[in-house]
């Protein structure tokens, strides 16, 4: 019996080690006042003994980050004050099936709450619909990197956009969110 190993056309890529055109506040509507998602090199952080912001990345040294850079504490440049937002170019997905990786991490303080989240989402026209979200709790979480896999069947031949949204709606608190090596295939 032989067996052939299953291949599938990467449709878009990226490691974040280069632009490829996301654009922060697309839409305009942002609201956060520290934190706001860039494309970097981020520094660590470290709260309550734990790593909040990781200082490495899955691949490469660049990924999407909620306030790059590290501050005299965890908490200077986390995400506070709203929600923050970055936005890919539109990307032409084929007739064939075909689904959404990514590398993510989310950290936050026991100040935390449900208010707190970390978005991965689609815009299809006019339509934006959530496909994967992680909330804070009231509890230390220190950040290590994770996979999620999301089907994206359902636009098939359709051009969209994918949008990454991270916000700290409520009471100030400590909550920190990366993303890399997205990829559709």
């Amino acid at each position: 019996m032989r067996v052939t190993p299953s291949t599938s056309t990467v449709v878009f890529s990226d490691d974040f080690e280069t632009d490829k055109g996301w654009t922060v506040n697309a839409s305009g509507t942002d609201t956060a006042t520290t934190g706001l998602f860039e494309r970097g090199d981020p520094e660590e952080t470290v709260s309550a003994s734990q790593i909040k912001q990781l200082g490495t990345t899955t691949s490469g040294s660049s990924c999407l980050v909620t306030g790059r850079l590290a501050g005299s504490s965890a908490g200077v440049h986390d995400v506070d004050g709203g929600f923050t937002s970055i936005r890919s170019a539109a990307i032409q997905l084929p007739s064939a099936a075909t689904t959404l990786t990514f590398r993510y991490s989310v950290a936050h303080g026991s100040n935390s709450s449900t208010s707190d989240y970390l978005r991965v989402r689609i815009v299809d026209g006019t339509t934006v619909t959530t496909l994967f979200e992680r909330l804070g709790a009231a509890t230390e979480v220190a950040g290590a990197w994770q996979s999620a896999s999301v089907s994206l069947s359902a636009y098939s031949g359709r051009s969209v956009r994918i949008l990454v949204e991270a916000g700290d709606i409520a009471t100030a608190s400590l909550f920190e969110a990366q993303l890399d090596d997205l990829r559709i295939a």
